[in-house]
This record gives C-alpha cells, structure tokens and sequence, in this order.
C-alpha cells in the first residue's frame, strides 16, 4: 500500500507522534524544582542557563518549525497537518497578535484545535494600545472554545475583567490551567473567576507591586495606608476548587491567602509561595497550611523573613518535595553549640525525598562577586552570620532527621551562573562545597544544583571538549563500524521515500490555507 492511500487520520497520528511534545499540552507550571539546563550559542561565547519556561519556550519554538518543515515538503503532509500549527499557540512577539485574529476570523474552524494559548511579551507598538491587545485577545479566545491552557506572562491587570470574562464564558467547560500576572486591587474579580472556572487544574498568579492611590480634598493623589483590595460581596464567596491541583503564587499574596484559608482544595497536591523580596504584610502560611496541608506532596516556600519550619513541616505529613530559604535564621540556631546540636524539627519526616534549597549566594560567593549577582552590600559580619546559619541548617538535613531523604537540590540560578563565571567557589565557598559533599555521600544523599548535575559540576569549556572528544574518539569510531543500523542503506530508503511522498498531490487544493497566512504565525 502506498502512503497516499493511507486514512488521513492515520497519517495524522504518525504526524503527531513523531514531531508532538505532549507535556505542551500538561496543565502543571514548572516549579523551583524543575531542572534549568545549559546552552551554548553561537553568538555568545559564555554558556547561558535556561529556566525551565524559557525551556517550554523554546519546546514550542522547535515543535512549531520542524511541524511547518515538514508540512512544507508536500501537498499531502500540508493537508494532514496543517492544523497541528493551531493546537498550541505561541506568540513571542505581541505583534503576531493581529495576523493571528485574521486567520481565525476567517477560518473559524481552526480555533476548535486550539488547546494552548502562550503569550510572552509585550510592548507598545505603533498605532496598538493595550485597548486593542485586550480586543485582539478576547477575539482570540472567543475563537478557542477547547482551550485548555491560557498563559500570559505580562501584566494584564487592566483588561483582566474583559479578559476573564471571555475565558468564563467560552472555555470554562476544558480550561484546566491559567498562569495570570494581575495588581492585588484585582482580587475580587479573581475570585469571581475561579468560581466560575471549575475545571482548573493548575493556577499561577503573580501579584505585581502596584500601591493603591487615594485623592485628599486637596487632589494630589497619595499612597493610602491601608492597601487592602476592596472585595465587596466577592468577600463573602467560599470556594470550592475541586480539580485544583496546583497552586502557584507569587509577590503580594497575603490578602489571597488570608482568603483561601476558608476556601476548599479537595485535591491540592502542590503549593508554591515566592513572596520575593518582600519583607512586610507577611502571609499567614502556618494558618493556610493547617487548613490545606494535609494532603500536599509539595511545598515551595521562597521567603526572606524566616518562618516557623516545625509548624510548616508538622502540617504537611505526606510531603514528598520541600523547598525552603535556608538563610532563614531559625530558633535552633541561637542555642545550638558543637557539643550538643539541636534539631529543627519536631520529630522526623517520613516522606520527603527532595528538599530544595534557595538563596545561598554569599555561601559560595564572595562579597565581591556575589554583590554583582543580587547578592547585596551585607557588611562582613553578616555575611559571616549567614554563613554560619547555612552551615547550620544544612546540617540538619540528613537522615536522622528525613529517613527518605535522596536529593538535596541547590535552586539558585544566579548562584550557579556566578560559579560558572568564576570557574568554582571562592575558598571558604569551596571547603564549605567538600564539607557538604562528604556529609550528603556519608548519608547516601546526592547533592544536586538546580540542572540536576552534582553541585561542582559546571559546564565544560570548548577546550576541555576537544580534549574529552579526542579521547573518546577511537572507542565511538570503532562502535559506529559495528552499528548496521547507521550504514547508507538507511539514508536511502528515507530518500526514496521523501521522493514518494513528494510525488503525493492534494485532490481539493483549496482547503488549504496559504503559506503565507501560517508564515505570520
């Protein structure tokens, strides 16, 4: 049978199969304990340490070029295909915007195969105000009613009613994850939203810093003192989020919390608060987690003021992962002295396998160096203390204390491209480096950075490739000769059978959309 007689549908399966990423199409956000990884480009000589989203971007990148490189070879791939470049749209330019709204307003039939709607950027272009963005994306939307996952990662605080209003009335039967960045004066409307979004499975908002303004009789407008958004009757609404699964805050999320602690999380499994550099109007976490942190396997508590850690871990008994800033200067550490050391914990965990670690810049960095990297002015005597308290902490985190403990994970990116840069950690950064080494393979503990490597294990430099390459060289040369998989004979047959597939033709061209329509998106 030839491949053209093969059922479209067929056809669109091995189409799928072959270029498709189906975490794409995962609701879940990446957390603080997702892997970074290492690039090398060719317009930089430095290595460059991708985040786990600039990782999905770039997933979204390479599944949209290579599906239009294929459907390009031929009128049949085109006609399988082409719709695949809809189900996850990825737009890193707000300028795409506008294209896009015309394609789906004249092939209305495509948005039914949007399940993605990834937004990154966003700028003022010539003659397009946020007025137009908000009508250009509402448009979008009314066109996506299986969307699935709608992620915008600029401030859309300004057109968050029209916006949440469209995902409420068209995609709130299948809309199983949004990742929002609003103002806290918006937290009304938000929870309006949630209670009319049941389906979501995964929530990330980002609170951005924006002080409230009050007008005196005077007119001249000034910070009010009490930055409370007003709620209303969206005050007295008592959630029950049923699918929620995961939920992902960040910046001032204090009044959100103080809200939740009445709301319902029948199955909420992970939690993650990144207050920022925020020192005031803290959250109330040991009251939020003694409602909701029975049943998490998660937690990631990224914070400057120390909190009460016993309290936090006694609450979660079925943590698994557990993610916290160990600069945090806890009670144990007044009292603790090299001939009786304490421990932080009540009694120990039974369940956590991955403890995740923040901060850490000046354990490893010198002032000078770590100053650069955010690491702050601390005077010398600080940075000593906060040395200490790392030393601390860290010692805490054995065994003993987790019986299932089996990864110890250094989160920090700016610490590990401060590393790189430097080539290894300063001297008391690299004693302090072996102490924890020896104490993790002394419990049978791997200690990891944020790229899943060992801590130490920094990127090679061309150099040092060359060389590894050169002495590996003579074994891969003589294993390619024994591997019949690799003979020309392979690269033939898939010639003849591109020279086939391009000899294929297309009964009905006119269903087709014009290249140049899909070359917009």
């Amino acid at each position: 049978m030839a491949i053209h007689d093969l059922p479209a549908e067929l056809l669109t399966d091995i189409f799928e199969q072959v270029v498709y990423d189906d975490s794409l199409i995962d609701p879940s956000h990446p957390t603080s304990m997702s892997l970074s990884r290492w690039e090398k480009r060719p317009t930089r000589p430095d290595w460059i340490l991708l985040s786990a989203n600039e990782d999905v971007h770039a997933k979204q990148t390479r599944v949209y070029t290579v599906t239009k490189a294929i459907m390009f070879t031929c009128k049949q791939w085109y006609r399988v295909a082409y719709h695949l470049l809809f189900r996850c749209l990825f737009l890193s330019d707000i300028i795409r915007l506008p294209p896009l709204c015309l394609i789906l307003d004249r092939y209305a039939w495509l948005g039914w195969y949007v399940k993605r709607l990834h937004l990154v950027r966003y700028y003022s272009p010539p003659r397009l105000t946020i007025a137009h963005v908000e009508n250009m994306l509402v448009t979008v939307i009314h066109h996506c009613p299986n969307l699935e996952l709608f992620t915008v990662e600029w401030p859309i605080t300004s057109s968050f009613p029209a916006i949440a209003d469209s995902l409420v009335s068209y995609s709130a039967k299948s809309l199983r994850s949004v990742q929002w960045k609003i103002a806290p004066n918006c937290l009304a409307g938000l929870i309006w939203a949630l209670d009319a979004l049941p389906t979501l499975v995964s929530v990330s908002i980002d609170f951005e810093n924006t002080p409230i303004l009050v007008t005196p009789p005077d007119g001249a407008p000034e910070l009010s003192e009490d930055t409370s958004p007003l709620l209303g009757t969206a005050s007295h609404i008592s959630l029950t989020l049923s699918s929620l699964q995961q939920l992902t805050l960040r910046g001032h999320s204090e009044e959100f919390i103080e809200q939740a602690i009445g709301w319902s999380f029948p199955v909420l499994q992970s939690f993650t608060l990144d207050f920022a550099a925020n020192r005031n109007n803290l959250p109330d976490i040991v009251e939020f987690l003694k409602h909701h942190g029975a049943q998490l396997t998660f937690l990631d508590l990224n914070m400057i003021p120390a909190l009460d850690l016993p309290g936090i871990i006694a609450a979660c008994p079925m943590l698994t992962s557990f993610s916290f800033n160990p600069d945090w200067h806890l009670p144990f550490h007044a009292d603790q002295t090299d001939s009786a050391p304490t421990a932080f914990l009540r009694e120990p965990h039974p369940h956590i396998t991955h403890i995740g670690l923040h901060q850490l810049l000046h354990a490893f960095l010198p002032p000078s160096h770590s100053n650069p990297y955010g690491g702050g002015g601390l005077p010398q005597v600080a940075t000593m203390l906060l040395r200490r308290t790392n030393d601390l902490t860290f010692a805490q985190l054995t065994r003993t204390l987790f019986p299932a403990l089996k990864v110890v994970r250094v989160l920090n990116r700016t610490l590990l491209a401060g590393l790189e840069r430097q080539n290894r950690p300063e001297d008391e950064g690299y004693a302090r480096w072996e102490r924890w080494e020896a104490q993790c393979n002394a419990e049978g503990v791997r200690l990891e950075d944020c790229t899943g490597a060992l801590l130490g294990d920094l990127p090679l430099d061309s150099d040092d490739e060359w060389e590894e390459e050169e002495s590996e060289y003579e074994y891969e040369a003589e294993e390619e000769e024994q591997d019949v998989g690799r003979q020309p004979s392979n690269v033939k047959e898939l010639r003849d059978l591109l020279d086939e597939i391009r000899r294929m033709s297309v009964a009905d061209p006119a269903l087709l959309l014009s290249e140049e329509g899909l070359a917009v998106l």
